[in-house]
């Protein structure tokens, strides 16, 4: 066989630099989507470089060192027009330097080990002069991530409090500089203040679905104003969105809009750029032994991870991001994130910038709790986030519509994990007897289900009239999710019954049918929900997740029709990739058929 016959197409340019997958067609179809030029590469060749030592700081135990003690105390001098006489004046007194004394050295170091970083750009600030500039004096440039100063002031409006940084005002978040009150001038250019908008108002919906406090909608747009790893990944997910948005309904690059306002400058590649950007800030952090993984980095890689999900639907299994949200969520030493009896969180934080922030992190946290729930049902594997071995699914106290929603989205965690996780490995008594008590929580949803999660409005479907699915209405998008989290309990207890288990012997004919049968009642449930509340975008998002699992029970056309409309439409209206999970549906008919 011939060898250069294995060998996968040549990657054009661009699917090269962006680490996109490329089918070796000139023009290919990553490129043809994006509207980009396509250019083949040219073979060149590449060498490697030699592996560097690397860099250590350890002396050895007989160094001689010299006399290096100061021959004298060090002062501070700050030679900016108009404070330079006052400096002087200050030298000159009699009062002791802060220094000075017994506890003088300490302090100086515990002040000089904390790193101050510029808004974008992650570099110390040159000379050890710590000048505070306020936001608003700032612009970010997508394309390097470097800040250009906007409006400075003239050295002579400088005061002393300009130039030093309190110490409640020191960064203790990620590349993170605490707001000025009194600052009027403009943080973002005008196509970033447009993203910033396009997330508050359209994309955080998505992850506020179950939070009562909305921090992605109210907190995260505000605190990312004044940390550059949060409002790069909000810059990523909003371009992105957009773009893909307009890909999706057949609109040209230089035709993308916000509420009426043009974005020519915004393309794909203007999403990576962003995307870039975030990353680099991510990597900083890393490597900084002292910066604590806290909820700004987890927020901002549940952001990405949004991004990610959406961003193209030839990667298939998206947990590029999952990795380092686990990283993250593990080294909280907590126990689980994830416990039924204690999954209704912190009150919120009542200052935006606080840090850290308890309520933040609870908020991204419900948020990964519902991708991953997602994601391992399109997967068929477990739940990979600590749910706790503890749940008291016995609880039936008082609580609002909120805390039910997520103690529902707790036991959906913990059946992943009891259907694709170590118990089917289990004994059969074993299994029984988990699949009973998880059981048992649907079974109390049916008899005594919270009053807020009865539906205001219920009509049965009507196929006759081409009304597939029933029509649910609920209040909010919270009592949505929360009524289809239950719909997807249903699909897993159905389908992991451990009496189910074997495809012979006498009725396994009938059991087959009426499993069958009941999955699509499920998922007409499922369906019905999601088109009957249509302002809450994350329900069709359940709703698909449903139907990949369900959906080839479907033997009448007019419901696949109806299926592939609701799939349509959710990939029109709100840029989810659904063309993988159609063409899944459609192979799965034909054999049928």
């Amino acid at each position: 066989m011939n060898s250069s016959a294995r060998r996968p197409p040549k990657s054009c340019l661009r699917c090269r630099d962006h680490h996109l997958r490329c089918d070796g067609a000139i023009p290919c179809e990553s490129c043809c989507k994006a509207r980009a030029k396509c250019e083949p590469t040219t073979s060149t060749y590449r060498f490697r470089s030699a592996p560097r030592h690397k860099r250590t700081y350890e002396f050895s135990p007989g160094q001689q060192w010299v006399n290096s003690k100061a021959p004298g105390r060090l002062a501070y001098v700050d030679m900016t027009p108009g404070l330079h006489q006052k400096q002087k004046q200050k030298s000159q007194s009699s009062s002791p330097l802060p220094g000075d004394g017994p506890g003088g050295q300490e302090s100086t170091r515990s002040y000089t080990q904390h790193e101050v970083f510029e808004s974008t750009s992650g570099q110390h600030v040159e000379n050890q002069t710590i000048v505070h500039q306020e936001p608003g004096q700032l612009r970010s440039n997508p394309r390097d991530g470097n800040p250009t100063p906007r409006n400075s002031r003239p050295p002579d409006s400088m005061t002393p409090e300009a130039l030093s940084i309190p110490s409640n005002r020191m960064s203790k978040a990620p590349l993170y500089d605490l707001p000025s009150s009194n600052s009027e001038i403009s943080y973002l250019s005008l196509e970033e203040a447009c993203l910033i908008r396009h997330f508050a108002e359209n994309l955080a919906p998505w992850f506020d679905t179950s939070d009562r406090d909305r921090h992605f909608a109210l907190f995260v747009p505000e605190r990312a104003m004044h940390c550059p790893v949060l409002r790069y990944a909000v810059f990523t997910a909003s371009a992105g969105h957009l773009t893909r948005l307009a890909c999706c309904r057949g609109q040209a690059t230089d035709e993308i809009n916000f509420n009426g306002i043009p974005m020519p400058a915004l393309t794909p590649d203007a999403a990576i750029r962003y995307h870039d950007i975030c990353i680099s800030h991510l990597i900083e952090i890393s490597r900084d032994p002292a910066e604590e993984y806290n909820e700004d980095v987890l927020t901002a890689a549940t952001i990405l991870r949004f991004y990610e999900q959406i961003d193209d639907p030839m990667i298939g299994n998206s947990d590029t991001y999952l990795n380092a949200i686990q990283f993250i969520v593990n080294t909280q030493q907590n126990e689980s994130f994830y416990a039924y009896q204690t999954i209704q969180g912190p009150l919120r934080d009542p200052d935006v910038h606080a840090m850290p922030s308890a309520s933040l992190r609870h908020s991204a946290c419900l948020s990964i709790l519902r991708q991953e729930i997602w994601n391992a049902f399109l997967n068929r594997r477990p739940f990979r986030f600590p749910v706790s071995r503890e749940n008291n699914y016995d609880i039936a106290d008082i609580a609002n519509d909120f805390v039910w929603t997520n103690r529902v989205m707790v036991w959906v965690a913990d059946l992943l994990i009891f259907c694709f996780g170590k118990y089917p490995l289990m004994g059969f008594e074993e299994r029984m007897e988990r699949w009973t008590i998880l059981k048992s929580v649907e079974q109390r949803w049916d008899t005594s289900k919270p009053p807020a999660f009865k539906p205001i409005f219920y009509r049965d479907r009507d196929a006759s009239s081409g009304k597939h699915f029933p029509e649910i209405w609920h209040m909010n998008a919270c009592q949505v999710a929360g009524a289809q989290h239950v719909e997807l309990g249903r699909i897993l207890l159905a389908t992991s019954d451990p009496r189910q288990s074997s495809a012979f012997g006498i009725n396994a004919v009938s059991r087959t049918y009426g499993l069958a049968a009941e999955l699509r009642t499920i998922t007409r449930r499922l369906c019905g929900l999601a088109v009957s509340n249509g302002k809450c975008p994350a329900a069709s998002v359940t709703a698909m997740v449903g139907i990949s699992i369900c959906g080839e029970y479907f033997t009448d056309s007019e419901e696949q029709q109806a299926i592939v409309r609701l799939l349509n439409e959710l990939e029109y209206d709100h840029a989810w990739p659904t063309a993988r999970t159609v063409g899944q549906l459609r192979r799965a008919w034909e054999q049928t058929s």
